[in-house]
């Protein structure tokens, strides 16, 4: 257990939970869930995960010190064949693991030695997924620096829940699954040092497309039969760039090199026609699972300096008042407000703040399906105990309660802000408590707010009461036990008389 624990080292100050999917009484499937949780992991969780007690435990790979020991491409589809993966990393001899996720898909773990910058690995592993064909695969860690000790990141479930008999097993090169004690093994022998993973190059085979967009170089290693449209307009943009003057007689070439099913003449005569400049399609089908952006930001006819929208990712809701949505927005971490995350202007003077950039406006509807998916699937986070308005009011209410209660007070003293008890209760204005108490306490929220959450959640009522000749409304709820502080008596030690 302790090997494992050290190579999936990550932050100390939360986890990931999961409950897999399973079938109920009746025998439909009921959906498992996955949260974060704020507590520090104990070699209880380890334990009990590969014990194969739930919920399987989620690591979050970047530290406190924005930095990690491992990372993963994280390849969400079930009629992969973890065989044909594992024969292209050997093809690029990349040292990386492979394992079979819950769901059937592949978690491709890179490790290292010692720790590294958060930006090295996830750069790295972008750069790998691009050329494994798996661009817009989910890439750990997700950010490559936390905002703040409430920011929790984004965790990853581990390999071998349940390890004597595991799903979640890492393949050998035959495609064979492995025992952990396999596993941890060969991760010995073969984890970067940290200087190996910095002068890690993914070395590309020769390639007429080795000047432009890495996504054209990956596509045509061999024939397409599908995409047509999409690739010839990527091809399209390159040309234009590349031979300014001759590039509408490039296409034909190109059209019957790499389809399987070329155009017609009267077919690719459409992309002749418009003579538009264009940026390239990079987030779309098929290029975007081999878009490699910070090498085609170096390429001398690729992407340069077209502007992109970045890509949105991971959103985590925080259940405060009022709500923070995190995301990563190309791996970088922006806070939002929801007005913020709803409207583009907002957001994008959202990232000028946070991260320095100043991404391109996008049409309304794409930027509304954007945060649509999103909002889908978020990454639900707890607030931090006694952070919500709720708990704070609560807070203030027993402190207000119990410091305002004088012995032998009588219920006209509330007049004067005091708080009365009688028979087990407490008695007082609200007016008071309101104005007097919590303004003093930076209180923010309106008068009619805070008495509905009193009564709704506090355990308060209203009563009439008459006080003197008066009948006034009053607040009542059960007596809060005071804390009796014992002083401890000091005995002093007897003076010597000479």
């Amino acid at each position: 257990m302790e090997d494992f624990r050290k190579i999936f080292t990550g932050l100390k100050r939360a986890h990931g939970c999961t409950y897999v999917d399973k079938k109920g009484a009746d025998g439909l499937k009921v959906k498992g869930k996955s949260f974060v949780k704020r507590e520090v992991v104990t070699e209880k969780h380890w334990e009990d995960h590969l014990n194969g007690i739930e919920p399987s435990l989620g690591i979050i790979p970047i530290n406190e010190d924005n930095e990690c020991r491992w990372g993963c491409i994280d390849v969400d589809k079930y009629t992969l064949n973890h065989k044909e993966i594992i024969n292209k990393i050997d093809q690029y001899k990349i040292p990386l693991w492979v394992c079979r996720s819950k769901s059937g898909g592949a978690h491709i773990f890179l490790f290292t030695t010692d720790y590294v910058p958060a930006k090295l690995m996830r750069d790295k592993l972008m750069s790998v997924s691009a050329v494994l064909g798996f661009g817009n695969a989910e890439v750990f860690p997700k950010q490559i620096e936390l905002k703040s000790q409430d920011d929790t990141g984004n965790f990853l479930n581990l390999p071998y829940f349940n390890c004597k008999n595991s799903t979640r097993y890492c393949y050998d090169k035959s495609g064979q699954a492995v025992t952990i004690t396999a596993f941890l093994n060969s991760i010995k022998s073969g984890a970067l040092s940290p200087k190996q993973l910095q002068d890690l190059k993914i070395e590309r085979p020769p390639s007429e497309f080795d000047d432009g967009p890495p996504c054209l170089e990956s596509l045509t290693k061999e024939k397409l039969d599908d995409g047509r449209d999409r690739v010839m307009f990527q091809y399209r943009v390159y040309a234009k760039k590349k031979w300014p003057d001759s590039w509408a007689d490039k296409l034909d070439a190109f059209n019957f090199k790499h389809f399987v099913n070329p155009f017609r003449h009267d077919e690719i005569t459409k992309f002749r026609k418009d003579n538009k400049d264009y940026g390239f399609k990079c987030t779309e089908e098929p290029m975007c699972n081999h878009c490699d952006k910070q090498l085609c930001k170096t390429r001398k006819y690729g992407i340069g300096t077209q502007s992109l929208f970045p890509q949105l990712s991971d959103l985590q809701i925080v259940e405060l008042d009022p709500k923070i949505f995190r995301l990563n927005v190309d791996g970088e971490r922006v806070e939002l407000k929801a007005e913020e995350l709803q409207e583009q202007r907002l957001f994008v003077r959202a990232c000028m703040n946070q991260i320095h950039k100043f991404p391109p406006t996008i049409k309304p509807k794409d930027y509304k399906d954007m945060v649509s998916l999103l909002m889908s699937n978020p990454e639900i986070i707890e607030a931090p105990t006694g952070a919500t308005k709720l708990e704070q009011l609560a807070q203030h209410l027993e402190n207000y309660c119990t410091s305002r209660t004088a012995e032998g007070a009588t219920k006209e003293d509330m007049e004067s802000g005091n708080v009365w008890n009688k028979d087990n209760n407490h008695h007082f204005i609200f007016t008071h408590f309101y104005h007097k108490f919590l303004h003093r306490h930076k209180w923010t929220e309106k008068y009619d707010i805070t008495i509905l959450w009193l009564l709704e959640h506090c355990g308060c009522e209203h009563v009439r009461m008459n006080i003197g000749k008066k009948k006034l409304s009053v607040i009542k709820l059960q007596q809060f036990e005071k804390e009796q502080i014992k002083i401890k008596e000091r005995k002093f030690k007897k003076e010597d008389a000479f």
